[in-house]
């Protein structure tokens, strides 16, 4: 029995407060992106199946069109985005950086409330990032930035003779006792440590490290966290990758990425985490 008053799980209801300030959010982003530049794209909910990166995910949720084709409700923004512009697009626009607001959706019935952002056929991710701090902070956000590089870990897993299974598998402990080098990336936390440690970095990472700590630095942002063997989030980040957060939240996440041969760069703002963390810091600051 399903009463009045339920929703089901993983759906999102926003009122009131709440509510408001999702709606100011997503004003203040729309202001911002159009001040950089960006134009606004809207994606349908639904794509073809065999559009998705890797359709036989099972957090896709799937459906039958009138054809019989397979398709799936909107999984991931990004995807969506550029092969929209490149391949639909391509002949209506020249344009190269947008945005979106809208959700996207996972089985079984999870929404997500995204605001995202590509720079097509471009790799200048500081801008992308200053851009999405920017918008953080027009809510009062001070999170810590944190950075890892994607291509770092896959040459320290080359180099050490472990898949991505298996070290995702092992403990700090066990990581650290395969290389000594591996021991000194892991004790890495800033951007002062992994600028220190560059001199004797083994020289099949240097140059690597040294645009890990060259996107760093360009940012000038205060509170930096350096993870050089951070495993991305997201499948298709190959590169420099970014993420925003503030205790155990992600509220951005973004990097470099390469979809339908297109090399580009992004970011996406977890809406609901943003919400629920200014929620939570007005609730704090009612109690004092």
């Amino acid at each position: 029995m399903v009463f009045e008053h339920e929703i089901p799980e993983g759906t999102k209801l926003y009122f009131g407060r709440s509510a408001r300030i999702k709606r100011e959010l997503e004003n203040a982003a729309c202001e911002i992106f159009y001040s950089h530049g960006f134009e606004e794209v809207i994606t349908p909910y639904f794509s073809y199946l065999e559009h998705q990166q890797n359709f036989s995910n099972r957090h896709l949720i799937r459906l039958s069109s009138q054809n019989n084709h397979q398709i799936s409700l909107r999984y991931d923004s990004t995807i969506d985005t550029i092969r929209t512009i490149t391949k639909r697009l391509e002949r209506a626009t020249s344009h190269k950086k947008w945005f979106y607001i809208q959700p996207v959706f996972s089985y079984p019935t999870n929404e997500i409330y995204q605001i995202g952002a590509e720079s097509i056929y471009d790799d200048n991710l500081h801008t992308m990032i200053s851009v999405g701090l920017e918008i953080l902070s027009s809510c009062d956000i001070k999170a810590t930035l944190q950075f890892s590089n994607v291509k770092i870990l896959a040459l320290v897993l080359a180099e050490i003779g472990i898949d991505k299974d298996t070290y995702k598998a092992l403990s700090m402990r066990e990581l650290a006792q395969k290389a000594r080098f591996v021991e000194e990336l892991l004790r890495l936390n800033t951007l002062q440590d992994l600028d220190s440690f560059l001199p004797n970095a083994p020289m099949f990472l240097r140059f690597e490290l040294e645009r890990l700590s060259h996107k760093a630095h360009a940012c000038e942002y205060e509170q930096v966290l350096i993870s050089p063997l951070e495993p991305p989030l997201v499948d298709y980040y190959d590169d420099v990758v970014f993420r925003v957060f503030s205790e155990n939240d992600t509220l951005m996440l973004g990097g470099k990425y390469n979809i339908q041969e297109c090399l580009c760069c992004g970011f996406g703002i977890y809406t609901d985490s943003v919400i629920s963390h200014i929620l939570a810091r007005e609730s704090s600051k009612s109690y004092k």
